[in-house]
């Protein structure tokens, strides 16, 4: 019985890891452009 317990409680955060990640996935943080970078006009 302990078993069938620890199989339910891994495979329940195996599932809660597997929707963050596509979650994570299907909408990536919009990360701001390095500016300075792009910043030609001091040559």
């Amino acid at each position: 019985m302990i078993r069938v317990i620890t199989a339910l409680a891994v495979g329940a955060i195996l599932a809660v890891g597997a929707s963050v990640a596509v979650v994570n996935v299907a909408s990536p943080t919009p990360e701001a452009p390095n500016r300075p970078l792009y910043n030609y006009g001091d040559r």
